[in-house]
């Protein structure tokens, strides 16, 4: 069994396919820890997920702060929304922790070592070529898992990897990192992620376990380009939405992303399914992200145990792509609301005011669109021979 890819969704995959008795090898293309863009949140569902794998000390190990509340600033307006159940933590620390529980139930970690998918064969496997520097080498696996995020994975010639369709109007992500001065107290804090939305897109404040910001969000390419960099674009965007623009340079500069808004058709191929960011993905509201990935993760094990003990069929994937169909559907909700809002500024500022003096109508909506996404079933419930990758 091979996973492509070390993040939340890799990792936790990995991790929970070595418990069933597996021999599972993860590569990844990057040395952790390693930095980046993301905001940093995981909801309560992402939490309870975690906790129900035997992790949920991890969190705590890694001293990852339970903000109260999220604290939406735009057009002059404010509002605060319940965020109960969430925790904050840098990707840096939870990536590097969830390889490290990886390891520790078997998993024949290996990082700085690229990946590229290769042709099934008759025999029944499906090769990976893995690049180690210089050094290029196949391996075989009946079972192969894509975790490489917006990076579609990469195939040698003759082999095929899903298409990967972006939404017209996606917009990108940014990210950067400051000191803890940088932003005032009352928009973000150790018990408060703030959120600036404006006619750009949004951006979201949280503090981290070691006291910093993590500054993530989504903006039009075209407000971007305008501004000439990132880091003005942001500017523009903290001073529509009534935020303070940054005191201090960022302790990380501002990277983006690809465009975020996109899904794999079909989330996967012959022997290999596609799982977190690589099935698809929306603009996250906040939390969403990473609760999607370790959710999605925990999703496919049934399958693969199915595919290793029963054989591969295209019944299969056709399974593992209606079940990710069903959960970008029931888990972007709010991540669409708030995104279309922003592209509608009079709009998005009349539902601010009504918030403001009403907070408790979005209580609905938030917990609907944090609550438990639709679980995947597989009749096979336990794999009795060891597979070898």
């Amino acid at each position: 069994m091979i996973v492509i890819g070390g993040g939340p969704a890799g990792s936790v995959a990995a991790r929970a396919l070595a418990r069933s008795g597996l021999d599972v090898l993860l590569v990844d293309r990057a040395r952790h820890p390693r930095s980046k863009v993301c905001g940093c949140c995981l909801a309560g569902p992402g939490v309870d997920a975690l906790a129900s794998e035997g992790l949920g000390a991890l969190l705590d190990d890694l001293g990852a702060p339970r903000p109260a509340r999220l604290r939406v600033r735009g057009w002059g307006r404010r509002v605060d929304l319940d965020l109960g159940g969430t925790r904050v933590v840098s990707r840096a620390a939870l990536d590097a922790a969830l390889l490290e529980a990886a390891r520790s139930e078997g998993v024949d970690v290996r990082e700085g070592v690229g990946a590229r998918l290769g042709p099934s064969h008759p025999g029944g496997v499906r090769t990976v070529e893995l690049r180690d520097g210089d050094r290029r080498h196949r391996v075989a696996a009946r079972m192969v898992l894509g975790a490489t995020g917006l990076s579609p994975l990469a195939a040698v010639d003759g082999a095929s990897a899903p298409s990967t369709h972006v939404r017209a109007d996606s917009r990108i992500g940014v990210g950067a990192r400051f000191p803890a001065a940088a932003f005032p107290a009352g928009l973000v804090g150790a018990d408060t992620v703030g959120m600036c939305v404006g006619s750009t897109g949004y951006l979201g404040l949280s503090r981290l376990e070691d006291g910093t910001v993590d500054a993530a969000g989504a903006l039009d390419p075209d407000a971007v380009r305008d501004a000439g960099d990132i880091a003005t674009a942001v500017d523009r965007l903290l001073a529509e939405a009534g935020g303070a623009i940054p005191g201090t340079p960022p302790i990380d500069p501002w990277r983006g992303t690809p465009s975020l808004t996109r899904r794999a058709d079909p989330a996967g191929a012959e022997r290999l399914l596609l799982i977190g960011d690589a099935a698809g993905y929306a603009e996250p509201f906040t939390g969403e992200g990473m609760r999607w990935a370790i959710e999605g993760a925990l999703d496919v094990v049934p399958l693969v145990r199915e595919a290793l003990a029963s054989g591969w069929s295209a019944r299969l994937l056709e399974r593992w792509d209606a079940r990710c169909r069903r959960a970008r559907r029931s888990d972007a909700r709010l991540a669409r609301a708030v995104a279309a809002l922003s592209r509608r500024p009079r709009l998005a500022a009349g539902v601010l005011t009504l918030l403001e003096h009403l907070p408790g109508l979005a209580r609905p909506l938030v917990a609907r669109a944090s609550g438990p996404a639709p679980r995947f079933e597989s009749p096979v419930s336990s794999v009795s021979t060891r597979v070898r990758p």
